[in-house]
């Protein structure tokens, strides 16, 4: 599954001192395909805040009205809290 394999390269860059930069964008990796597979379209996470994308203002209203389920979803998915607050950008 996605997650063994991201699961294996964060536990990699951990134990490489050198490889420290790399570990937040393979967070936000991880945080992007928990919420591709939630059906969401992930744009960018950072610092808690992820970015999703949306067709319209009244599609980003109704996911607004549900972004604290939406959160606690993908913190589910990911076994730790990441994502903090959501921002949607019409596309």
């Amino acid at each position: 599954m996605v997650y063994d394999k991201m699961d294996r390269i964060d536990k990699f860059l951990k134990r490489n001192p050198r490889y420290n930069k790399l570990s937040r964008p393979l967070q936000a990796a991880k945080v992007c395909e928990a919420a591709r597979l939630l059906g969401k379209d992930a744009i960018a996470f950072k610092d808690g805040l992820l970015t999703l994308g949306v067709g319209s203002s009244a599609q980003a209203a109704n996911l607004q009205a549900e972004s604290q389920r939406i959160i606690e979803e993908i913190n589910q998915k990911l076994g730790v809290e990441l994502v903090e607050r959501i921002r949607f950008r019409i596309q």
